[in-house]
């Protein structure tokens, strides 16, 4: 089995993988995804009781972590990273490929200052190129909103993990960042007097007929018309055939108000987690 976990400002999601046997696709196709939990980002935990966490969090989903013999992470937390590391250990769960040390991601990063870039929105990124295998857009609504341009090169031929990261096949062009939801809904009950603190659901409709669902309305499809507005631009300047990908833990709600969104996938981390999982370990030039 391989783990891939994903360290994000709010939450860290888990996925155990079946490793591709001989008959299940080429060298790099990802594996099926048997579980998946997530807990809380809180690096001021011990590891023990992050340990602990795991460990019945695995149990509920009836995930087996003793079959893990590979463990990848992907993180934007680095006190969590550590703090994970330990409570791995912990958990019989030794030795963790980190992503951007021990392994790279195949794609060409065309960011100005390439050390910028998340390596999460790196491994979303190569996940939906390794699936449509033509060009993507990515749209991530997590702690914050990010919507990322990839470029398939190299069409000529189909890509490896085992030789990807002598000849990258795509080109990671960059993308757009912004406030996520959770964020904007704090900052409207924060930065105000009278406005209240909304759970964040489905309006009822278009128009509020209430502050709350005002609320919820202006949250939901405003950020629906920023996807579809950043992406039709996007689209028409860098890449007009892209594929649109939605992701993160409000992408599935978004996608439900965007027009321009073509798939859903929730776990595309945690996927390209798993097609990174037979790279060989790369350190960076």
């Amino acid at each position: 089995m391989i783990l891939t976990i994903d360290i994000g400002n709010t939450t860290t999601a888990f996925g155990l993988f079946a490793r591709p046997g001989a008959g299940e696709g080429r060298a790099g196709d990802k594996g099926k995804l048997k579980a998946h939990f997530a807990i809380g980002t809180q690096s001021w935990r011990v590891p023990e009781q992050v340990a602990l966490h795991i460990r019945t969090m695995a149990v509920t989903r009836h995930a087996d972590l003793k079959h893990v013999s590979q463990a990848l992470v992907c993180s934007v937390v680095p006190r969590m990273t550590d703090l994970l590391t330990q409570a791995l250990r912990i958990v019989d769960i030794k030795k963790p490929l980190l992503i951007g040390r021990d392994v790279m991601v195949p794609l060409k990063n065309k960011y100005e200052y390439p050390e910028q870039v998340g390596q999460d929105r790196l491994v979303g990124a190569y996940a939906a190129l390794m699936e449509f295998k033509q060009d993507c857009i990515v749209c991530d609504f997590g702690t914050a909103v990010t919507i990322d341009i990839v470029k398939a090169v190299n069409k000529s031929r189909s890509p490896s993990p085992l030789t990807s990261h002598l000849s990258p096949f795509g080109e990671y062009l960059g993308g757009v960042i912004a406030p996520g939801l959770g964020m904007s809904l704090d900052a409207l009950n924060t930065r105000t007097a009278l406005l209240p603190r909304v759970e964040l659901t489905e309006p009822p409709e278009l128009l509020g007929r209430d502050t709350v669902n005002s609320i919820r309305s202006g949250v939901v499809y405003g950020w629906a018309a920023l996807c579809d507005g950043l992406v039709g631009q996007l689209k028409a300047k860098y890449a007009p055939k892209a594929v649109v990908v939605a992701t993160g833990g409000d992408g599935p709600l978004i996608a439900k108000y965007a027009h321009c969104v073509d798939h859903i996938r929730p776990h595309l981390v945690l996927d390209g987690l798993a097609r990174l999982a037979s790279t060989p370990s790369q350190k960076p030039s």
